[in-house]
């Protein structure tokens, strides 16, 4: 059997930075409570790090304690929190991901300019529903739903895209809109962890015959990697999995070649741990 792992691996940038922020809210404020709203990063593992040291987590915003802290995701937020932040007198860190950060200030600068903006994304994603709330500009494409282009009077909008998208299902998108608006002006923002990922999949050896990807359901950049390793390799068994608990054992060990592709909000340390078992498993 043979293992390989691609890369990238491991944590990207963005979440680097959105926990060493959290742990830097910690330090800086030890009597108060702290709080992440929502997951700072779609992935238990880091959840469970982040409780580890006393660091919470709450699905709205009222609640948190008056004057404690509150931490803002990698994915962005909601315009209307951060008004109720202040309101409560919340000690505020925005552990925001820069490409989004950008992307928002892309959005501000298009109305400013009296443009339109297209977002494309899942409506539930909290990076979606940050561009969608950051102005009365932006107009939702909703990824496998049909846009309705009479709400466009703009001529040459811009189109800007949720950046943990699928690279094959944005080109698509883009057709379609080209065919609609044909002076739109399109910017691809998936990050290029992202995109790096869902490449080194689309470039795998003829002689792979089983993808394990890890990731959570929840992480969009994960599930877009096992809808590639699914579209582009059907003949492949492809499985996503967040735990080495939940590897296909009996299928697994008759492979011959397994690739492993991981998430940008997987921890090394449980890829290696998989990887293990994988080991673990070729010498049985």
């Amino acid at each position: 059997m043979k293992i390989t792992i691609l890369e990238p691996r491991g944590y990207c940038a963005g979440v680097n930075q959105a926990i060493e922020m959290a742990l830097t809210a910690r330090k800086n404020h030890p009597l108060l409570m702290v709080n992440v709203l929502g997951m700072l990063v779609h992935n238990s593992y880091v959840i469970a790090f982040l409780k580890q040291h006393d660091i919470g987590l709450i699905k709205n915003i009222h609640e948190a304690p008056n004057g404690s802290a509150i931490i803002f995701t990698a994915h962005g937020h909601e315009n209307k929190d951060e008004q109720i932040a202040k309101e409560k007198n919340l000690v505020i860190y925005d552990a925001i991901c820069p490409l989004v950060k950008k992307n928002l200030a892309t959005i501000a600068k298009e109305k400013e300019n009296h443009h339109q903006v297209i977002y494309i994304g899942y409506p539930s994603h909290p990076e979606t529903l940050a561009a969608i709330s950051s102005n009365t500009n932006v107009y939702l494409y909703s990824i496998g739903q049909t846009f309705d282009y009479n709400v466009i009077s703009d001529a040459s909008p811009l189109i800007i895209n949720q950046t943990t998208l699928n690279i094959l299902s944005l080109e698509n998108i883009h057709q379609d809109i080209k065919n609609h608006l044909p002076k739109a002006r399109l910017q691809d923002e998936i990050c290029r962890a992202t995109r790096n990922r869902q490449e080194a999949l689309l470039q795998l050896e003829e002689d792979v015959d089983a993808i394990i990807v890890v990731g959570s359901e929840k992480s969009s950049n994960a599930k877009r990697l096992y809808e590639i390793a699914q579209s582009v390799h059907p003949q492949v068994d492809a499985f996503l999995i967040e735990s080495a608990t939940e590897l296909p054992k009996e299928i697994l060990k008759t492979k011959r070649h397994i690739v492993i592709s991981s998430s940008a909000s997987a921890p090394l340390s449980l890829i290696e741990e998989i990887s293990n078992e994988l080991v673990n498993l070729k010498q049985l």
